[in-house]
């Protein structure tokens, strides 16, 4: 059940990242921008434009001691206005529940769409 929740708030991150870049949703800033999500092992990280490690305007959320991606260091960015994901950006996300193995996985199209989670 944990695992599913997880999944159902990562889904709902994964959205609203997309409807910012999509709104042009500028939080403050003079310019519209992409928005995406980095993932860490045991964290992602929403931000918007490119991916910086040190900037002060990305979001961390920690995942419970439990869960982990399959896959850190990757990313998933979309592009402002079409919503698209960017060249680069990974396609699957996997999470893991290191107490049973069991695993989450959400497949994304090109076109930014959750087309999957199994």
């Amino acid at each position: 059940a944990s695992l599913i929740a997880a999944e159902d708030v990562l889904v709902a991150e994964l959205k609203q990242q997309q409807l910012k870049a999509m709104i042009g949703d500028t939080e403050g800033r003079t310019v519209s921008d992409s928005y995406g999500i980095h993932f860490d092992s045991n964290r992602y990280v929403l931000f918007h434009g490119t991916y910086s490690a040190g900037n002060s305007t990305n979001v961390i959320v920690d995942l419970s001691q439990n869960f982990q991606f399959d896959s850190p260091g990757t990313y998933i960015n979309f592009q402002k206005i079409s919503g698209e994901i960017s060249a680069g950006s990974t396609s699957s996300i996997v999470l893991k529940d290191i107490t049973n193995g069991a695993t989450k996985t959400i497949i994304i199209n090109d076109l930014g769409v959750i087309k999957e989670i199994n």
